[in-house]
C-alpha cells in the first residue's frame, strides 16, 4: 500500500514545481524530497517524475497519481472537519491570509478575540488575493480574506468554499484644492490617479470606471497600500477610488463621488474545511467587524 506522506510530496511537487519548494514549504531538505519520491517511484513501478531543463515535471503516471492524491487529502481533510465539527472544538492552529485594508482595518478585533478562546491560535500573513488563494490550494493558509470587483472575470478557483462579508460602496474621491471647484467627470484625465498595481482586479475596475466618467486616467502613482491612496489624496496630490472602509480614517474636507459600485469582501477556504469550527468562528467574527465597521462610516458626500 502506498505511502500517504510520499503521495502528499509528488501532489506539493506539481503544485510548486521544484523540490527546493517542496522542502522549504515541508520542512525537509531537497535531497529528502527527492529521496521520498524515488521510493514513491520504485514501489508503483515507473518513473513518476521527469527532469526538462533545470526543473522537473511529472509523467502521465505521476500527474494521474497526484490527481488520486490531492482527492484523498481532501477526503481526509474533511473527514477532520466532520470529527471536529461533531465535537464542537475550536482548538488548533488557523493561518489566515488578509490583503492589507481589511488586515488593518478588521483582522485587530478578531485577533484581540483570541482570548475568549484559549484553545486557539491564530496566524496573521499580509498577502494580497493573487498571492494568497494559490497558497491557500497549497495548503499554507487555512482561511484568506480576499476582494471581488464588479465587471472584472472572475478569479475564484472551484476548490474553495466563498462566504461573503458584506458590500463595501466604492466613490472616486478628490480633495477640493485639487479640483478647484471643476467637475472631475471633466477634468480627471488631466490631474493625477493613484491606483494599485496593473494586472490587480482594484486597478482594472477603476480605469473602466473612470473611462465611463469619460476620461482616460493619468495614474502616476501605484501601491497596495489604500492608506498610502488616502495620504495622497488628502495632501492633495492625487484623486483615487476608495472603499467606503476607509472613510472612518479621512479628514471631512475631501469630495466623496459614489461611483454606484461596491466591492464583495468575502472569505475563502478549501472546500471540505469550511465546517471546522475554528473557522466558522473566525468567519462569523470578520463578518460581525465588518458590519460593526460600516455602522461607524460616515455619511459620504
Amino acid at each position: 500500500m502506498l505511502e500517504m506522506r510520499r503521495v502528499r510530496l509528488l501532489v506539493e511537487l506539481e503544485r510548486r514545481g521544484s523540490l527546493a519548494a517542496v522542502g522549504e514549504a515541508l520542512h525537509l531538505s531537497a535531497s529528502g524530497v527527492s529521496a521520498h519520491v524515488s521510493r514513491l517511484e520504485r514501489e508503483i513501478g515507473t518513473p513518476l517524475v521527469a527532469q526538462v531543463g533545470r526543473g522537473l515535471r511529472l509523467t502521465e503516471a505521476g500527474a494521474r497519481l497526484a490527481e488520486h492524491g490531492r482527492r484523498l487529502l481532501a477526503d481526509m481533510e474533511q473527514a477532520e472537519a466532520d470529527l471536529r465539527e461533531l465535537s464542537g472544538q475550536v482548538a488548533g492552529t488557523l493561518r489566515l491570509a488578509s490583503f492589507q485594508s481589511a488586515a488593518l482595518l478588521l483582522l485587530p478585533q478578531v485577533l484581540a478575540n483570541q482570548e475568549s478562546h484559549a484553545g486557539l491560535r491564530i496566524e496573521l500573513v499580509q498577502a494580497e488575493p493573487e498571492r494568497a488563494v494559490p497558497a491557500l490550494l497549497a495548503g499554507d493558509f487555512d482561511l484568506v480574506v480576499a476582494e471581488e470587483y464588479p465587471g472584472v472575470q472572475p478569479w475564484i478557483p472551484a476548490e474553495t468554499h466563498r462566504h461573503e462579508l458584506g458590500h463595501d460602496p466604492l466613490s472616486a474621491v478628490v480633495a477640493e484644492s485639487l479640483l478647484e471647484g471643476r467637475a472631475l467627470s471633466v477634468e480627471g484625465g488631466r490631474i493625477p490617479w493613484v491606483m494599485e498595481a496593473r494586472g490587480s482586479a482594484s486597478r482594472e475596475w477603476a480605469e473602466l470606471t473612470c473611462r465611463r466618467m469619460g476620461f482616460e486616467p493619468d495614474v502616476r502613482y501605484e501601491s497596495d497600500d489604500l492608506l498610502v491612496h488616502l495620504e495622497l489624496i488628502q495632501r492633495g496630490l492625487a484623486a483615487g477610488m476608495l472603499p467606503a472602509i476607509v472613510a472612518a480614517r479621512a479628514r471631512d474636507d475631501l469630495r466623496w463621488l459614489p461611483t454606484g459600485a461596491a466591492r464583495t469582501l468575502l472569505t475563502l477556504t478549501r472546500i471540505g474545511t469550511e465546517r471546522l469550527p475554528s473557522l466558522r468562528l473566525v468567519r462569523g467574527e470578520l463578518r460581525s467587524a465588518f458590519r460593526a465597521l460600516h455602522s461607524a462610516v460616515p455619511v459620504l458626500d
